[in-house]
């Protein structure tokens, strides 16, 4: 009976392994820890017009998928490195994050298109200071601006182009992938977790369970089959 079990609980290992083999090839994520932190009023309005000017996308936590987004690949380093136009790039807001939580952010694509993407996390402040670095404004911040609280964080999203495809000018097509925001429950994404909880269910009532049944019933057939034949003989 262990041995059967034992077989059992190989097999799942196995396809799980072979299943996290497949679509690791296919995923780049981010994974952080929420935080409270201080910014300007000012700083924070800025962020908020500008994204909706923008049709920025919300990521809201426990499980946000936002399929078929479009980025337009770095065609090599140097581009994505002079890069300061903020051409080639996505921004999502991440909305609705509790101080202390971890998350994960990830995006995942076709194995034909051959791009490394790069997920950024940050805060309103930073990306207010990438904003006018780029529109060559002086960043200025008065002790007497008003001061706020916020977890609400910024995704930024780049791809760069890497290897080499079959088909040809692959490296100037856009890519489309799918983005989540989801929320990890001791380092394990929340589907995934419920996943390995109902396995595991499945496994323990399977055990413990219907092949007690199973054996005790198969053991009473075998008892009165023995019995019937005595008394044949």
């Amino acid at each position: 009976m262990k041995f059967s079990f034992g077989n059992t609980f190989i097999a799942f290992f196995i396809l799980y392994l072979l299943f996290t083999k497949r679509t690791k090839a296919n995923i780049e994520k981010e994974v952080f820890t929420s935080n409270v932190v201080k910014i300007s009023e000012n700083f924070y309005k800025e962020i908020l017009e500008w994204s909706e000017q923008k049709g920025l996308v919300t990521l809201t936590p426990p499980y946000t998928i936002q399929r078929y987004e479009w980025i337009v690949p770095f065609i090599n380093a140097d581009e994505f490195t002079q890069n300061k136009t903020g051409q080639k790039e996505k921004w999502y807001i991440l909305d609705g994050l509790e101080e202390g939580n971890t998350y994960e952010t990830r995006v995942s694509y076709a194995a034909t298109s051959p791009t490394t993407f790069i997920l950024e996390i940050m805060g309103f402040e930073e990306a207010v200071n990438i904003f006018k670095k780029r529109q060559n404004l002086e960043i200025t911040q008065s002790n007497s601006q008003k001061i706020m609280t916020t977890t609400k964080k910024l995704l930024r999203v780049r791809a760069k182009y890497e290897g080499v495809s079959n088909i040809p000018g692959r490296e100037f097509r856009p890519i489309r992938y799918n983005i989540v925001l989801e929320t990890l429950t001791f380092g394990v994404p929340r589907v995934a977790f419920k996943l390995i909880l109902t396995l595991a269910l499945i496994l323990g009532v399977g055990y413990f369970i219907c092949v007690p049944l199973f054996y005790s019933s198969l053991r009473k057939l075998i008892e009165v089959a023995q019995i019937n034949r005595e008394k044949r003989e």
